[in-house]
């Protein structure tokens, strides 16, 4: 069974363990949201510190109560007010990003612990989840680099075990990623593979065929030796109305995997489709699951 154990920090300025979720906390959202519309001078801010900080503790709060999803959405509220220069902007990400692995939306979970990165580098905790959310995005390269990042900067001797194992777990998938693509196939290549991929993935959801298409080719350019991409450039190339062309990535998917579900379904369609049209194309995500077993562990920060 899957398994995901994220970190979370409890900030000083939270108090989620004794205080309850007010209805002040609620107006006070739905305040600063009118006043950000407002026009206002130059240097004047569309909330108060103050604000923002019991509304950070809302939102620690929902994540501590499981209510991931009130969590996300009172995340964006904030991310929409705080200037990008705000110091609250990363500890606010950083919640988006847990509260999204609960909800087990792993490409925004990635996407939110990233920019809190790009804002904190120096915190273990966000490379330590975000190489979790980065393993269950299939980067097990950039998982690895996340959990060795995480092991250099953690200064805390109760999670060292905590980062040994999950670094142990990383650099097994790795290692087998890097062993299927060739003894000269580098983890910095493997990373850039699976940034591709999912790239091509992010596409694919927004509709972009053809630039989809352009990145699972240049995914398989780099290592062919996965059918996703075959069956996914497929998908591409059949919305694009070029059906020879999705039928022999298709056939290609099965060469390298003869039990690979989406290209022999895909195959089977190819007819009615050909005749029909392309179809609406639904984005499954193979980690999103009841079966994966999750958990926080808190800590005081």
């Amino acid at each position: 069974m899957q398994y995901q154990d994220l970190i979370y920090r409890v900030h000083a300025r939270q108090s989620m363990f004794t205080r309850s979720i007010s209805d002040e906390c609620v107006e006070l959202l739905e305040t600063m949201s009118r006043k950000s519309k407002q026009p206002r001078h130059k240097n004047k801010l569309p909330y108060s510190p103050s604000q923002a900080d019991r509304l950070f503790d809302l939102v620690g709060q929902q994540i501590f109560r499981g209510n991931f999803g009130e969590a996300v959405i009172n995340c964006e509220r904030l991310l929409k007010i705080l200037p990008r220069n705000a110091s609250l902007r990363a500890d606010v990400l950083e919640q988006m990003g847990t509260a999204h692995a609960m909800l087990q939306n792993f490409p925004q979970s990635y996407a939110a612990y990233t920019e809190a990165l790009s804002l904190n580098p120096n915190n273990a905790d966000l490379w330590y989840n975000r190489g979790m959310t980065s393993r269950f995005t299939s980067r097990f390269g950039k998982s690895l680099r996340d959990y060795e990042r995480a092991q250099e900067l953690n200064t805390r001797p109760e999670l060292t075990k905590k980062i040994e194992d999950e670094l142990k777990f990383a650099r097994k998938m790795a290692e087998e990623s890097l062993k299927l693509r060739g003894p000269n196939f580098t983890l910095d290549e493997l990373i850039e593979q699976e940034d591709l991929f999912q790239k091509g993935l992010e596409l694919m959801e927004a509709g972009q065929w053809q630039e989809a298409d352009q990145a699972f080719r240049a995914s398989i350019v780099m290592g062919d030796c996965l059918p996703q991409p075959w069956g996914n450039l497929g998908i591409c190339l059949m919305m694009q109305e070029r059906y020879d062309e999705a039928e022999a990535a298709l056939k290609r998917a099965l060469v390298i995997d003869r039990k690979y579900d989406l290209a022999k379904q895909n195959l089977a369609a190819l007819p009615e489709i050909r005749r029909t049209g392309p179809p609406m194309v639904g984005i499954r995500d193979p980690f999103k699951s009841s079966k994966l077993k999750q958990s926080i562990t808190f800590y005081p920060e």
